[in-house]
């Protein structure tokens, strides 16, 4: 109906309207018998002669809508930097960290990240962007925190303990906000943090730096489209929808004590195209063969896994699983060769690979070293896992507190690298 009011609203005012909207018909103009009728009728026609000659009613145009966005309709008024504009090339002069990219590198995906040290989430999301940097720089990606402080300010905050390895990509200082008024503001965004991703020129993306993993991963990948995004939204679905049959297949398992069906299930989730449920169905697979008495397997798969990979995650977890409690007397050389190796592939820069360290050392009493392990932690932490580290710290020190056993020696756990 609105659109339909819409386009009466804009027609010329026709002979046919104002007829109508005196009340005369098409014939009584023509064939009135009365002086009277003659002359109303022509000083109708005269008047309406002026009014198209002269323009003097101009034509009746449509109410302009306030601004809107995000809103579907018949008119929206977009930003004048959005998704798919041309990316204006960045003008940094001052850099705290690194160097000025070259914006115009075709061969680049630039995300463009803006934050203050004042602003908490936006201080949180230098480790995250950290580690997209670390997974994906050496295919194409090339982030650059742009801040509105001082030189004299964000130097020393970069050098201090927690973030001097924490942010791992440039950042430069825009004091005189010229990279904001680029950017920011003619793309309507007033909150920190905000990230622009942009690659052959033209912006692809703009949010919250959080939510930009899958879209990089994407990007990456070459499949950043309709089609792309689509068939991810359904991949995640089919993915989920796994996930929560094995959940409950393991939960039986476990419920009738059936470690054989456990075994069986932890083999199939293993060979999952997803790499998240793989990686659990392998630690599955580990503690599935202890439960039944096979420790040796056990042992053995884990070797197998932790000489193969590549993915620090994995052997992390590996790690953790091999001192677990269901290991009454654990491998503690096999367990800290995992541990390092994930550190290793972390570039030292994972908090829960010193995590899998800290589990070693704590397993063998070595308390003081895994304090030493969960502090080095504590300092690579991302926001969501700083909690889980200061559980563990709390741990060791009510351990500490309380009478220990002698430590394990018939091996001996790493100290953190």
């Amino acid at each position: 109906m609105a659109a339909t009011t819409a386009r009466s609203a804009i027609q010329p005012i026709s002979l046919s309207d104002l007829r109508a909207g005196f009340g005369i018909g098409e014939n009584v103009i023509a064939f009135r018998i009365g002086t009277l009728g003659v002359m109303l009728g022509y000083a109708l026609l005269m008047f309406v002669a002026t009014v198209i000659q002269e323009g003097a009613v101009p034509a009746r145009q449509p109410a302009q809508p306030p601004p809107t966005t995000g809103q579907s309709g018949p008119t929206e008024v977009r930003p004048p930097l959005t998704i798919g504009s041309l990316l204006p090339l960045p003008e940094i002069d001052f850099w705290a960290r690194g160097s000025a990219p070259d914006f115009t590198d075709p061969s680049q995906i630039f995300l463009i990240n803006f934050w203050s040290s004042k602003i908490a989430p936006a201080r949180e999301s230098l480790g995250r962007l950290s580690k997209l940097a670390d997974d994906y720089g050496a295919r194409g990606l090339v982030i650059v925190g742009v801040t509105d402080e001082p030189l004299t300010l964000i130097q020393p905050l970069l050098e201090s303990p927690r973030y001097h390895e924490l942010v791992r990509f440039a950042i430069g200082c825009d004091p005189d906000r010229s990279v904001y008024q680029q950017l920011m503001a003619p793309a309507w965004q007033n909150s920190l943090p905000t990230a622009f991703l942009a690659q052959r020129g033209k912006i692809l993306w703009i949010g919250n730096p959080r939510d930009v993993g899958d879209v990089i991963r994407l990007v990456v990948a070459g499949t950043w489209s309709a089609e792309g995004r689509s068939n991810a939204r359904a991949e995640s679905v089919a993915t989920t929808s796994r996930a929560t049959a094995f959940d409950a297949r393991i939960a039986d398992h476990r419920e009738r004590k059936n470690w054989d069906g456990l075994v069986v299930t932890a083999v199939e989730m293993a060979k999952d195209s997803n790499p998240i449920l793989a990686q659990e169905g392998v630690l599955l697979h580990i503690s599935s063969l202890q439960q039944l008495g096979r420790v040796e397997d056990a042992l053995s798969l884990s070797d197998t896994v932790v000489g193969a990979t590549t993915n620090w995650r994995v052997a992390a977890a590996i790690a953790s699983t091999l001192v677990a409690e269901t290991f009454e007397r654990p491998d503690l050389t096999r367990a800290s060769a995992a541990a390092l190796k994930a550190i290793e592939l972390s570039k030292r820069t994972e908090a829960i690979a010193y995590c899998a360290l800290a589990d070693v050392q704590a397993r063998a009493g070595e308390l003081a070293l895994a304090t030493i392990s969960l502090d080095r932690a504590m300092m690579l932490a991302l926001p969501e896992e700083t909690e889980m580290i200061l559980d563990r710290t709390l741990q060791l020190e009510s351990r500490r507190a309380a009478p220990m056993p002698a430590p394990m020696r018939d091996s001996h756990p790493a100290t953190a690298p």
